[in-house]
């Protein structure tokens, strides 16, 4: 599964991803990485408000463990650490 990076931005001292894609195959400690090689871990899972509940499977705000300045555009599933 490949997930599209749609945006990136500071939560206080967090880093926030949000991700266009399978919303319901992520979870707490899963690892992905980019088209680049850099790889990141899922710290926690968020959803937002959106107007259509189906929105929600295909849209996600993940905290990442990692360097998310430097992260791709593109998210593909590596398993759990």
């Amino acid at each position: 599964m490949v997930y599209k990076v749609l945006q990136k931005f500071q939560v206080g001292s967090k880093c926030c991803v949000s991700l266009e894609g399978d919303a319901m195959l992520l979870k707490n400690g899963l690892n992905l990485k980019d088209e680049m090689g850099n790889i990141f871990s899922v710290e926690s899972i968020g959803m937002v408000n959106y107007k259509n509940i189906k929105d929600c499977e295909q849209y996600i705000e993940v905290f990442f463990k990692g360097d998310i300045d430097n992260m791709g555009q593109y998210l593909s599933l590596m398993g759990e650490v």
